[in-house]
């Protein structure tokens, strides 16, 4: 026949017959990766280790950083863009709101900021130390994070 003749249609006809197969074929694969996936050991649940201060300490750096960050990055924005709102917000205004505040909560407002920027500091300073390959000990792990601990509470109060 001329369609089957022709080169360019019965290119276009083998595609498209081509294609189910295709589908057939992944749907097969698809198959087989399930069945692979399901046959693959679980990793028990941390619920069944005992937490360690490594835990904690990384876990919290990881957070102080990134309230940090945005706290920082969005009070930026806002202050950079209250201008053009309207808001009515500088530097004048913001100083003597926070001088009506109670001590208590200012003191609480300035530990609250402060001890997880200086604890950040630290431990990014401990982490330093070990890309030097210093302290990575188990001695010298626990050694620096209480260190760390210690020089953020200590800083954060003083």
């Amino acid at each position: 026949s001329a369609i089957r003749s022709s080169p360019v249609l019965g290119y276009v006809s083998r595609q498209i017959h081509n294609t189910a197969s295709v589908q057939n074929d992944l749907d097969e694969y698809n198959k087989i990766l399930n069945s692979q996936r399901a046959a693959r050991p679980l990793s028990p649940h941390l619920t069944i280790y005992q937490p360690q201060i490594t835990w904690y300490m990384s876990g919290f750096h990881r957070v102080t950083g990134g309230v940090l960050a945005t706290a920082l990055y969005g009070g930026a924005i806002v202050y950079a863009i209250q201008g053009p709102l309207g808001l009515g917000l500088n530097t004048d205004s913001l100083v003597a709101e926070i001088a009506t505040l109670p001590t208590s909560l200012k003191l609480a407002g300035k530990f609250a900021f402060a001890f997880p920027f200086t604890y950040h500091t630290f431990n990014g300073i401990r982490h330093l130390i070990w890309d030097t390959g210093s302290a990575l000990t188990l001695k010298g792990v626990y050694a620096t994070g209480y260190t760390v601990l210690g020089l953020s509470a200590i800083t954060t109060l003083g």
